[in-house]
């Protein structure tokens, strides 16, 4: 099965120095995604003005992957220095609860386009810090480039979720095929372009949630940069809450 989100479904939020796009809306309980999709719970996109701060606001602890498309951006955390992060950085965090010292703010020279992934962790207890990694156009050019791993392979960036992160650019005429788990969830972002995916056509802003199908695979239309997370294999809630009091289990002892 694939449900399509499409870009103008996303929940706008516009300000002085902000332009905003959530793919979920957790406040909105019309909207069949307002949990997100799978591990997936948040997966935001903003345009920031020069000087602005941005501050990571969660109802649940929560893994953090910052992609920096365009601009400049300083991460500053509790327990660590300031991070400078360009474009073509992904910066992974781990935070707790409505943890208001985890705070992006763009340098006062540039804009700032930057996208957001929020995903459940498999313990309630994380490990605080972060880790960064950069990852240039041309080895992302043509090829799904893993980004983040849970075991950190192919030099990605380690995250503890059962997840597999990827990015691609895609020259037009050309497609990317992903063969998924059986039984397993994946979530496609367009970053910027246009292409078809079966018979959907998307474009940019527009995503797409896969469940139970073998194959996700998407040609593009014209010069087209896509996120992909690959989310294993579906977990129902009973089995996650499971899992959850087992890792809590073995950190006590």
């Amino acid at each position: 099965m694939i449900i399509l989100r499409k870009s103008e479904q996303r929940l706008q939020i516009k300000t002085k120095n902000q332009t905003a796009w959530r793919t979920f809306d957790w406040e909105n309980e019309s909207d069949s995604l307002q949990n997100g999709f799978d591990r997936l719970k948040i997966l935001n996109e903003d345009l920031l003005s020069p000087g602005t701060e941005l501050t990571l606001h969660n109802h649940q602890p929560m893994v953090i992957v910052t992609y920096v498309q365009e601009g400049v951006m300083i991460y500053g955390g509790p327990l660590e220095k300031c991070d400078l992060l360009e474009p073509g950085f992904f910066h992974r965090v781990n935070i707790d609860v409505n943890a208001q010292n985890h705070k992006f703010k763009t340098i006062l020279s540039g804009y700032a386009h930057i996208f957001q992934a929020g995903f459940a962790p498999d313990s309630v207890r994380l490990e605080p810090g972060g880790r960064k990694k950069f990852f240039t156009h041309v080895n992302r050019k043509g090829i799904l480039r893993l980004i983040a791993s849970p075991d950190g392979k192919d030099d990605s960036i380690p995250i503890q979720p059962d997840i597999h992160m990827y990015s691609s650019f895609i020259h037009a005429g050309n497609d990317v095929i992903h063969k998924l788990k059986p039984h397993g969830n994946a979530w496609l972002h367009i970053v910027k372009g246009r292409g078809q995916l079966n018979h959907f056509q998307l474009q940019t802003g527009d995503g797409a949630g896969f469940s139970d199908e073998r194959i996700l695979s998407f040609a593009a239309q014209e010069p087209t940069e896509i996120l992909l997370f690959d989310l294993g294999e579906r977990v129902t809630q009973k089995a996650f809450m499971e899992k959850r009091k087992i890792a809590a289990l073995s950190n006590t002892r």
